[in-house]
């Protein structure tokens, strides 16, 4: 597919251990890119959404169908969800 700019919030961003990160991508759709990204190491497992959902945007759009396209995306974004107060 090409370069994409992967953003990470939160939980996700300390386990993971960056904010955000450039990578050359293969996949489609949001769960081929959780796929592809388990493969590069562990610590992406989390976002499979295990311990607490993880949500996703596509160039800062939300993302409810783990199906939906990814393709000609400049951003992706993982996060948990908000609170407020």
């Amino acid at each position: 597919m090409g370069k994409v700019r992967l953003k990470y919030f939160s939980r996700i961003r300390e386990t993971i251990g960056k904010a955000s990160e450039l990578v050359e991508i293969k996949s489609k759709n949001i769960q081929e890119l959780i796929e592809e990204l388990q493969s590069m190491g562990e610590q992406y497992a989390v976002l499979q959404g295990r311990d607490f959902i993880v949500y996703s945007a596509v160039d800062q759009n939300m993302v409810t169908d783990v199906k939906t396209s990814i393709e000609g995306a400049r951003e992706i974004a993982f996060f948990p969800p908000m609170t407020g107060g």
